[in-house]
């Protein structure tokens, strides 16, 4: 990837939350989906059960946090230690005038802010329009993709029988090729010696499948019949 290829769209902290919000509960439900079912609690009418839900957007949050403030997602915001409106009440904290410009915000200014209502703020200082790269969140977070389910009525492995792996398996042992078909001879001696299923190869059957994994021209010797005269006539 090159610079100018770069992804350089920027997500507010609000389209982050979004998307981590949305990659942990599709993968948390898939993870449900898959668990043995669990004995549903008895719930009376003043305690019903929490939708799951909450719990997981609860976790998508703490992740993101986490990153920041660990340094694995970095992202930018409009900084001031300007505090023109005293120290603030209700819903306001008191900073202002931020800068027009936007400045990455340390891991250790994310470990010692807090995050409320769209600002990063500290005692002396505060963050606002908190922005972050999409390509990196989508690095760390890729959109979920469910498994695929093989349609109903298909395997997912090729069907075989005991009797297809033991040729399967004479085959490799002996290394036999269009080239080299070995004696059948042998073969029916090496399949006298195995058992499928805890019982012994019968004769017949240890015929017919050095039989089967031969060459039809190997059977007849690899002569190929040659038409002459009919002698009868001359």
């Amino acid at each position: 990837m090159s610079l100018q290829s770069l992804d350089r769209t920027q997500w507010s902290f609000a389209e982050a939350l979004a998307h981590v919000q949305s990659v942990t509960v599709a993968r948390r439900a898939a993870e449900a989906a898959k668990a043995p079912p669990k004995p549903v609690p008895a719930h009376n009418h003043w305690n019903p059960p929490q939708d799951p839900t909450i719990a997981w957007k609860a976790e998508a949050e703490n992740e993101l946090l986490v990153a920041l403030r660990d340094g694995d997602l970095i992202a930018q915001g409009r900084y001031t230690e300007e505090r023109p409106n005293g120290w603030g009440y209700g819903g306001s904290s008191g900073f202002g005038l931020h800068s027009g410009y936007h400045s990455s915000i340390r891991p250790e200014q994310w470990r010692e802010g807090r995050y409320s209502l769209g600002r990063l703020t500290a005692r002396d200082w505060e963050f606002i329009d908190i922005r972050m790269p999409r390509f990196l969140m989508k690095a760390i977070w890729p959109d979920y993709a469910p498994e695929v389910q093989p349609a109903a009525g298909t395997d997912t492995a090729p069907y075989t029988t005991p009797y297809l792996e033991l040729m399967r398996a004479a085959i490799a042992h002996f290394g036999i090729t269009a080239e080299n078909q070995g004696k059948k001879d042998c073969l029916v001696d090496w399949f006298l010696e195995q058992e499928i299923e805890g019982e012994p190869v019968s004769n017949k059957l240890a015929d017919a499948m050095a039989t089967l994994i031969r060459l039809p021209s190997a059977q007849r010797g690899g002569a190929k019949r040659v038409l002459g005269p009919d002698l009868r006539r001359a």
